[in-house]
């Protein structure tokens, strides 16, 4: 199956399976412990295999990462191995915000793009959240997009990673932050 999608006479477009890929790769991907894979095909949908090397690291990935994304008529299974190439369960509720932050730190510890974790209220009274924080930087690769000059996707890292990465876990909010500093 191709991976471009004719839109018009000449132009080609990459379809969102595509380009939730390359969200992963160059978010969660740009740690040095952890490769991800192509896209495989499997039935008409695909598997995106995610390899980390620790398997505490391994853990927090497969936990925190959206392990099945649907586009239309397409799905993608997101299947994290460890570096024994064995696939890595999540870990099972309940979790409360402050183990899910220490999820967090392992998950994205050693990640460029990550600055910390912060637990706290959402608001007044409220329950605590959890809220990772990257460096305000932006995250961009070659991707059809006819809207930008280059055809680049360009977003937020913060933004990239809340895409691919569970917003919330155990009934605890996981806001995804870019850091205050200037």
């Amino acid at each position: 199956m191709s991976e471009m999608v004719e839109a018009a006479a000449g132009v080609q477009l990459s379809p969102p399976w595509v380009t939730y890929q390359n969200e992963l790769k160059y978010s969660v991907g740009q740690d040095p412990n952890v490769i991800v894979g192509p896209l495989i095909p499997a039935g008409g949908n695909y598997i995106i295999p995610v390899t980390v090397l620790g398997d505490e690291k391994a853990i927090a990935l497969a936990t925190l990462l959206k392990s099945h994304v649907e586009f239309g008529n397409v799905s993608i299974n997101i299947v994290v191995i460890n570096g024994d190439q064995e696939i890595v369960e999540p870990v099972p509720c309940p979790l409360g915000a402050f183990a899910i932050a220490g999820l967090v730190e392992q998950a994205l510890s050693g990640n460029p793009y990550y600055e910390d974790v912060v637990v706290k209220r959402q608001n007044m009274g409220g329950n605590n959240a959890v809220y990772p924080v990257f460096k305000p930087e932006v995250i961009q690769f070659y991707n059809d997009d006819i809207s930008n000059l280059c055809n680049n996707f360009t977003a937020v890292a913060s933004k990239v990673f809340e895409d691919v990465m569970k917003e919330d876990l155990c009934s605890v909010s996981i806001l995804y932050s870019t850091s205050c500093e200037e």
